[in-house]
């Protein structure tokens, strides 16, 4: 039951109050407020006063000293002086001995490096008395290997950072504050005073001073999500003043303790890297396990920087400090290999970590956005000075780096490290000192020794890629596939995968083209693969990987060759080609579209996306608004965008090669394709199931020119030749996406020819002019109608070509023996590379005057292969003309498939854009390189002409003499008597069926 005072006629029952209690109350309140009124107009002409009185009594030194001298005089203020003390000197700032930078000031400015001292060392190194005691949180990573570094810092003054000595009642409250982990009530207190512009200024200079101990404080906090918030709180009003934050970087050091902080606060938790060579490495990394950055714990400070590097001022200071770039660099090289996987080779790794999470964040806000931010300042060609400052210490960074971790040109098996920020630095500072600087890259880029390094490891993540959608990392779990599509997402590619692929371009540009095509085939284990013979051994890839490794190869040079992201393209350009390729996978919310297009500079945390109005207007540029629905069940669908126009879309801007790039899921491909073939049908251009459209390219910037001889040059002709050739015989392991990818490659070297050929004939008999040997040139124009008549193959001894004998007509004229003459000593490396690489698929240099005798009795063993293979002649006789004939045969299943079109229609030679090549199947592709080749050459359009002919002959008039006719009409007898007993035959059989029905009936 309810109790009696509850119920409703309960307040019936209530006295009232006694008036005589009321009359203080009456007398008082209106003489309270009267003063309270009187105070407010009193005070009209002084607002703020109490925050001016506050301010004064907080950054007072005297008042400071005279009450702080009085502790002897009473106990009470004795023991919590003692205490204060205590807490001082547990900040691990207070006392001289316990400097951190102790005697570095010796050192000149710009001679900051990096010293792993040895385990007997880490120990030594005072003033980490707080950090030494923490256990190491990784276990599997190596307990008591955690490596100390010692930072030699400028010539500046480092004792802001050194000691802790309290002046005011300001630093004293804020140095309380910090070790109760910025209680909420103290925060609220400081950051009310904010409006004075005195305590502001006096606020901001305890708060840098301070800047050690919090990040002290920060590491041990067990609230540490708490504290950063708090932090961010407080800190974004000091530094988001340019005015102020520049005044506090020339008074307070503000950039040097901000970097040397974060560089102290990443030294607890360095582990060695295991990278390239596990025992004798002297760099080290980050540990991806430690609670620090599992939790993010960093991110206040980052965030800070962040910040003040948004300020031109102050961003224009640290460029220019020589010091502070090198010290950064330090900073981004611990971050530079972390989280390392290792291929399992035997047995399902028993635990999947999932350190990952914390690596890409790493990487994306203490390194990708400091960076960004940087760039932001580097847009005039007044800045040129400061790009070439942060490129020089970038490529002093990674030399010292190939040299700690003792690299020389091949990387580790098995190994593979998302994570190179160096790598990325130095990438983004020359595509913004080429495109926005007007620099001419060749004066800011290292010699070709360093540039065939830099090139390495951005490559050995582009095979891992296919080796892990290969299921070649099967064992390691699903995290490394998830590392896989966190690499390639929206939010990180910009940041990593683009500048990869930039800086591959540009090394691609510069370094010898043959060297680059065997490296890329060599990284992604098909250069056993590219044989001509039937049968070939893999030492290093199973069987049953060759074919997706082969294509994810092709697939990364058809990238390579045809994104423009940082070659050419505008921003607006760029913005739509990555808006078409969303739309055309699937229709998209304008919040998902946002969500997917990567934009320069993301930065999730400023609320700001840079380039919204142009967004906006590319967006109704590309796009239709298809208006929110109500579903039958009464929900609503959302509003979605639309390819604009089907037909200028998909009919001029459809992109596949960006559609792959940006894909993190292979069936988004699959989705855009048939959206596209859906187009094709249901407009009519194109009943079948179509092939990826070729898109033309936007030119090239005239610094990246160097790009196009990977087109044209003789390793890639040979393995484009080889891979057709293979197509035609139909050899195993060649798929449909395999011939895309070639037939894309060669129409790209066409558009994109060096200069246009001249007619004059460079061989008079082209076909017979070389036997042995592969093209003569590099010009892929010249090199297409090009015969290749007998190649030496190295094959197992069950193959069926060593039982061949060549042909006694097998001989050289010793071209082949002179072809490299000119670059095989551009640097050693790439003459052992190309020697490699051209052993193994069939190239042949000066071996080529010994091939008149088969050499079917030497023994070649491939490195670590048990099967002894021996070499053999393999008879071709085809050029890649020739072979693109036969193959639009084979495609289209009839022997004469092709006619050249130029012989019923002399203007397609003139205007060779014709719409109905613009979209198709495989034989539309070769129908178009055919009508390109012909058109760049008249020789190529004469040979083109002349393989017809052969391949499909005229059958010319003849007379008949009377013995032909009599053995014609013999022939044609008994043709007609073999139909006639067939259809006997046929009928008996019919009724015999039709009798024994019958019988079964009755």
């Amino acid at each position: 039951r309810f109790c009696k005072r509850h119920r409703i006629k309960s307040n019936s029952n209530v006295p009232c109050v006694p008036k005589d209690l009321l009359m203080m109350s009456e007398l008082v309140l209106p003489q309270f407020i009267f003063s309270l009124i009187q105070h407010l107009r009193e005070g009209y002409n002084e607002p703020g006063a109490m925050r001016s009185v506050l301010t004064q009594v907080l950054t007072s030194q005297q008042f400071y000293k005279d009450l702080s001298s009085g502790v002897g005089e009473n106990a009470c203020t004795k023991k919590s002086h003692e205490k204060y003390l205590i807490a001082l000197k547990g900040s691990g700032l207070a006392f001289p001995e316990d400097k951190i930078a102790c005697g570095m000031q010796e050192q000149g400015a710009g001679t900051s490096t990096l010293a792993v001292q040895g385990l007997s060392g880490a120990t030594a190194t005072s003033g980490q008395g707080d950090s030494s005691d923490e256990e190491d949180q990784d276990g599997s990573q190596g307990v008591g290997k955690r490596k100390r570094v010692k930072l030699s810092s400028t010539t500046k003054d480092q004792s802001i950072m050194d000691v802790l000595k309290h002046k005011c009642f300001l630093e004293e409250l804020l140095f309380w504050t910090i070790k109760y982990e910025f209680p909420q009530k103290m925060v609220t207190f400081l950051l009310n005073m904010l409006p004075d512009q005195d305590y502001k200024i006096a606020f901001t200079k305890t708060f840098v001073q301070h800047y050690a101990f919090i990040m002290k404080t920060l590491k041990k906090s067990h609230e540490s999500d708490t504290m950063s918030n708090r932090i961010v709180h407080i800190s974004v009003q000091l530094f988001s003043n340019e005015e102020l934050a520049r005044q506090v970087t020339e008074e307070c050091q503000l950039l040097d303790i901000m970097v040397t902080v974060l560089l102290y606060m990443m030294e607890s938790c360095l582990i060695k890297s295991e990278l390239q060579d596990e025992e004798n490495s002297l760099h080290v990394v980050v540990n991806c396990g430690e609670a620090l950055l599992k939790n993010n714990t960093y991110w206040p400070l980052v965030s800070d920087f962040i910040n003040i590097l948004s300020h031109q001022s102050v961003a224009k200071k640290f460029l220019e400090d020589h010091g502070l770039l090198v010290t950064w660099m330090n900073f981004v090289s611990f971050f530079q290999g972390m989280n390392l996987n290792k291929r399992e080779l035997n047995e399902h790794v028993e635990f999947e970590s999932q350190t990952y999470y914390a690596a890409f964040a790493a990487e994306l806000e203490a390194c990708a956005q400091p960076m960004w931010g940087l760039l932001s300042h580097c847009k005039v060609r007044e800045t040129q000075e400061y790009t070439r400052n942060v490129v020089r210490y970038c490529l002093e960074a990674l030399q010292d780096w190939f040299d700690a971790i003792n690299f020389v040109d091949e990387p580790a098996p098995n190994q593979v490290t998302f994570h190179l920020p160096l790598h990325r630095y130095f990438a983004m500072f020359l595509s913004k000192a080429v495109k926005c600087q007007e620099l001419d890259l060749d004066t800011i880029l290292p010699d070709q020794e360093m540039l065939m390094k830099l090139m390495i490891h951005p490559l050995q993540i582009q095979a891992s890629l296919s080796e892990i959608h290969s299921n070649m990392w099967v064992r390691n779990g699903l995290q490394i596939k998830g590392q896989a599509m966190t690499y390639v997402q929206s939010h990180f590619c910009n940041s990593m995968i683009d500048p990869d692929i930039y800086l591959l371009q540009v090394c691609a540009s510069r370094l010898d083209p043959d060297y680059f095509i065997s490296s890329v085939f060599e990284r992604f284990k098909v250069v056993d693969l590219l044989t001509m013979a039937s049968q070939h051994q893999n030492t290093v890839l199973d069987s049953e990987h060759e074919r997706s490794m082969l294509e994810g190869a092709l697939t990364f040079l058809v990238l390579l060759l045809s994104l423009r992201l940082h070659l050419g393209m505008t921003d607006d350009e760029i913005l739509r080609a990555e808006m078409v390729a969303q739309l055309c996978m699937n229709d998209r919310t304008h919040s998902s579209l946002l969500d997917l297009i990567s934009l320069e500079n993301p930065n999730p945390k400023s609320g700001i996306i840079p380039g919204s109005l142009s967004f906006e207007s590319v967006l109704s540029a590309v796009a239709d608004f298809k208006a929110p629905v109500f579903e039958p069940g009464g929900s609503m669908q959302q509003g979605m965008y639309t390819p604009k126009g089907m037909v200028m879309i998909w009919d001029k801007e459809f992109d596949p090669v960006m559609v792959i790039l940006r894909t993190v899921y292979r069936r988004d491909v699959q989705s855009a394709m048939d959206r596209y073939t859906a187009f094709l049908k249901q407009s009519g251009k194109f009943p079948g199931n179509p092939w990826p459209p070729y898109k033309k390219r936007t030119p090239l910037h005239p610094s990246y020119k160097g790009l196009i001889k990977l087109l044209h040059c003789k390793t890639l002709h040979i393995v484009l030749f080889t891979l057709l050739y293979k197509i035609l015989m139909d050899h195993q392991n060649l798929s449909e996406h395999v011939l895309c990818m070639v037939l894309y490659l060669i129409e790209l070297g066409l558009e994109n020819s060096p200069e246009q050929e001249s007619d004059e004939e460079e061989s008079s008999g082209g076909q017979e002019r070389c036997h042995d040997s592969w093209f003569p040139g590099s010009n892929l124009v010249s090199n297409m109608r090009h015969f290749i008549n007998y190649v030496r193959v190295r094959v197992p001894e069950t193959a069926p070509e060593v039982k061949r004998e060549p042909p006694a007509s097998t001989s050289s004229d010793g071209l082949a023996s002179s072809q490299n003459s000119g670059t095989a000593q551009v640097f050693s490396l790439v003459a052992e590379r190309r020697k490699k690489f051209q052993e193994i698929i069939n190239r042949n240099t000066s071996e080529a005057n010994q091939v008149v005798r088969p050499k079917t009795s030497m023994k070649w063993s491939a490195p670590g292969a048990t099967p002894q293979l021996t070499t053999a002649i393999l008879e071709v006789k085809e050029s890649i003309l020739s072979l693109l004939i036969k193959l639009h045969h084979k495609l289209s299943g009839k022997q004469n498939s092709y006619y050249p079109p130029w012989l019923d229609d002399v203007d397609v030679l003139i205007h060779p854009e014709i719409p109905r090549y613009s979209h198709g199947d495989g034989m539309t592709a070769v129908e178009r390189i055919l009508l390109k080749a012909a058109v760049q050459s008249r020789l190529n359009k004469r040979i083109i002409e002349e393989i017809c002919r052969k391949v499909t002959p005229p059958v010319p008039p003849k007379k008949i003499s009377s013995a032909e006719k009599k053995t014609l009409d013999k022939e044609e007898r008994r043709q007609k008597a073999r139909e006639r007993q067939q259809k006997l035959l046929a009928e008996f059989a019919s009724r015999q069926k039709s009798f024994m029905e019958t019988a079964m009936d009755v």
